[in-house]
């Protein structure tokens, strides 16, 4: 009896759920499954240039808008609302395009702010498209397209 008593206090303190210390009393609302190493982790809560700071001290030769140009835009926003800029910018340019896929990208964390840069321009003859995605906090160019379509029929 003493033997089966003492089993059952045992049992019952290997059972029992361990007791947080004052300092680790936070509620766990998940437990992650991995880390994600991001080479340009999340960035918030940082402040950075206004957009239009930005595109006045870039340098000329990274981009420059269209002289002339119908349309050009300048955003900072999170990485995860790039998709959601381009396909704006296609819809008020009339560009009939797919919409871009982020997947490929896990080494950006969606959260990270960045610069979208674009500009258009269109006369009777030709059409030009272009934007440029700019990491705000290191200035690296992390996407970018260009388009040139000739309006002339031969």
């Amino acid at each position: 009896m003493q033997v089966f008593f003492l089993s059952l206090v045992v049992s019952s303190f290997l059972l029992q759920q361990p007791q947080d210390s004052v300092e680790n009393t936070a509620p766990v609302l998940c437990i992650p499954s991995g880390t994600t190493s991001y080479k340009y982790p999340n960035n918030q809560y940082q402040t950075f240039r206004t957009e239009n700071d930005f595109y006045h001290q870039l340098d000329r030769a990274i981009y420059e808008e269209y002289n002339d140009a119908t349309l050009n835009i300048r955003q900072k926003i999170a990485f995860k609302d790039v998709p959601k800029a381009e396909e704006t910018f296609h819809l008020k340019t009339n560009f009939i395009r797919e919409k871009i896929d982020l997947s490929q990208h896990t080494f950006i964390h969606p959260n990270r702010q960045v610069y979208f840069l674009a500009s258009f321009k269109q006369n009777n003859q030709e059409t030009y498209h272009k934007y440029l995605v700019i990491d705000a906090e290191t200035q690296t160019i992390l996407l970018g397209n260009s388009n040139y379509q000739s309006n002339t029929i031969n």
